[in-house]
């Protein structure tokens, strides 16, 4: 942590002197912040959600929609808990009031998990290319593999169907959700494993109509949601196949394209006498060939930083996604959770916290939850019988805001595994835990509410399903859609969110009036049942919209492929009518993403 000049920060407003006695202190809430993929800069990510949220406050009164305001936004500094001796925190502290008298005033502290140093050049820019050019081989393996395996993917499929408020298919009910789930856990259970050791989707269908026997509706049903859970899970990873494969044609056409015009830069400088005659004369004869391309090509990328790139983002994620323990760069990863685990404990455990929201963006949001689920192990460790109490006050939590998450995808790509040893991957799950357990779900209720922003421009993002329960609850993550450009900017829609207004408004709501609250609504309505689907904000906007612009951009490496194909077999006019093609697209998507570069609902 850079060195804090104490003369320049105020001390903690509202802690007692030493020997002022027991005064009581102001409660608050606590936001923990969690930042993503980059060179970020300490403190920089969190000033920003508290600018977004002011400036939110200020446009709302600007527009006769007077809200609140917040104020005496300043950073102070406090002992780290529970050994003060290890340490001090830095904070930002703000008051939201509701009028300019500071009516119903309450305090807010921001704090931020921090953990870019840890992560900074942990990788090669080799070993990252190498890791890209592998993953269109990755749906190859998983298409294949038995039914049992990779149980989380599969259950990321089925939860998907179910997503946000869908009707199911024809012919299901929404109650099948939980007996197929169920009865997938079992199926990887020791007589399952006796009776159908293969594990294939066929043994999986002849299982549920075993365990369905003497209730025939009920088996129907049941083969219908797996029948369309299959198909789904097949058109999902066959789509993956051909995406990868695409984005890695065009890296390759890319690097050649790249190769070819430095060769035909060579050969026009090679024909300049007067240049030729000066290297000869220096000794430094002007090679014109692929390898000196190349090299050129090499040294160009350097000098523009896009080996910095590669290792600053795709090395993040391949650094942290690193799960076995074996591999170096663990240990970068175990210090990253330890990081997050001291900040988690230091703010739970301060006796005037009420409540906690964690927001986290990018890559940040699965380190968010590693950490959640760390700190739930080492809680169950300590006090079996009531994990969510403590040592560490895990109740506080309310609610878990994910924006731009890419924790599917590091399921998929990463986390993934296959065991011959079934008590190895049953040991790996229950330790692991999930969003049906602590601190997700307290006493088979759901406590967290887990709010998911995506963008489907966004390729990091995600409707989130892989965390989904293994055993059947009614936890479920709030997938909510925002559509922040009307044009599929990645790195724009990556960043968006902090600019949109419903992300940030929603925000406003959850941390200053306990908005879509599990616990908030237990409270409201006393005795259960309760209806927590009421608390969801889901669907969001509708997806589909750029689709178009997706297609057009994955036809553009395929055109160029056949052009240069066309090309080498001599058929150049059919090679320059798809040239012409690709390049007529190009300069439309690029025409495209120039008109549309305002944001569609700005805060």
């Amino acid at each position: 942590m850079p060195e804090v000049q104490d003369q320049a920060i105020e001390p903690e407003a509202g802690r007692p002197k030493a020997d002022a006695g027991p005064e009581a202190r102001a409660p608050f809430t606590s936001v923990i912040y969690v930042h993503g993929i980059g060179s970020q800069r300490r403190y920089e990510e969190t000033s920003r959600l508290v600018d977004r949220l002011d400036q939110y406050l200020q446009r709302q009164h600007a527009k006769g929609n007077s809200i609140g305001m917040l104020s005496k936004i300043r950073p102070r500094v406090e002992p780290l808990r529970p050994n003060p001796a290890s340490g001090i925190i830095a904070y930002i502290r703000t008051v939201f009031s509701t009028g300019p008298k500071f009516e119903n005033a309450r305090s807010v502290r921001f704090y931020e998990i921090y953990w870019a140093p840890i992560m900074a050049q942990t990788d090669s820019v080799r070993r990252v290319i190498q890791w890209v050019f592998r993953q269109p081989l990755r749906p190859w393996h998983t298409l294949p593999a038995p039914w049992r395996e990779r149980q989380r993917l599969r259950r990321a499929a089925l939860a998907a169907l179910f997503d946000g408020g869908r009707p199911p298919p024809p012919g299901v009910e929404a109650r099948d959700f939980d007996g197929l789930i169920g009865l997938y856990n079992d199926f990887e259970g020791p007589e399952a494993l006796r009776d159908y050791p293969g594990g294939t989707f066929k043994d999986f269908l002849a299982f549920v109509a075993r365990e369905s026997e003497g209730h025939p509706e009920t088996a129907r049903r049941r083969e219908t949601l797996a029948r369309a859970w299959r198909a789904l899970y097949v058109r999902e990873e066959l789509r993956n196949a051909f995406v990868l494969t695409t984005m890695a044609l065009a890296l390759v056409l890319s690097a050649a394209g790249v190769v070819l015009g430095l060769v035909w830069a060579l050969q026009g400088l090679a024909r300049i006498p007067l240049l030729t005659s000066l290297l000869q004369t220096a000794d430094v004869p002007l090679k014109v060939d692929w390898r000196t391309a190349a090299t050129l090509a090499v040294s160009l990328a350097s000098l523009l930083g896009l080996g910095k790139l590669v290792t600053d983002y795709l090395g993040d994620v391949e650094a942290w996604a690193t799960y076995e323990e074996t591999d170096l760069k663990h240990v970068a990863r175990q210090k990253v959770i330890d990081n997050a685990l001291e900040t988690l404990t230091h703010v739970l455990c301060d006796p005037d916290c009420e409540r906690v929201v964690i927001v986290a963006h990018s890559l940040g949001t699965s380190i968010a939850h590693d950490a959640l689920l760390a700190l739930t192990r080492r809680n169950r460790a300590f006090n079996p019988t009531d994990v969510m109490g403590g040592p560490v006050p895990l109740g506080k939590i309310e609610h878990f805001i994910t924006l731009g998450s890419p924790i599917d995808k590091i399921e998929y790509f990463f986390e993934s595994y296959a065991s011959a040893f079934h008590r190895y991957k049953r040991v790996v799950e229950t330790l692991r835990g999930d969003i049906g357990d602590a601190p997700f779900s307290d006493n088979r209720h759901p406590h967290i509410h887990w709010i998911n922003y995506w963008d489907e421009g966004d390729i990091i993002s995600g409707a989130l399903q892989s965390p989904t329960a293994a055993a059947p609850k009614r936890q479920r993550i709030d997938n909510v859609h925002v559509a922040s450009f009307r044009f599929p900017a990645p790195g724009a829609s990556h960043a968006g969110y902090f600019d949109n207004a419903r992300v940030i408004g929603d925000l406003f709501q959850v941390i200053f009036h306990r908005k879509a609250s599990f616990k908030a609504l237990e409270e409201a309505a006393g005795k259960g049942p309760y209806d927590y689907a009421s608390a969801y904000l889901h669907p969001g906007e509708p997806t589909g919209s750029r689709t178009p612009y997706f297609v057009l951009v994955l036809l553009v490496p395929w055109l160029a492929l056949f052009a240069a194909v066309a090309w080498l077999l001599e058929a150049r006019a059919l090679a320059t009518w798809l040239g012409a093609g690709a390049g007529a697209l190009v300069a439309g998507l690029i025409g495209a993403f120039l008109l549309s570069r305002r944001h569609r609902n700005p805060i």
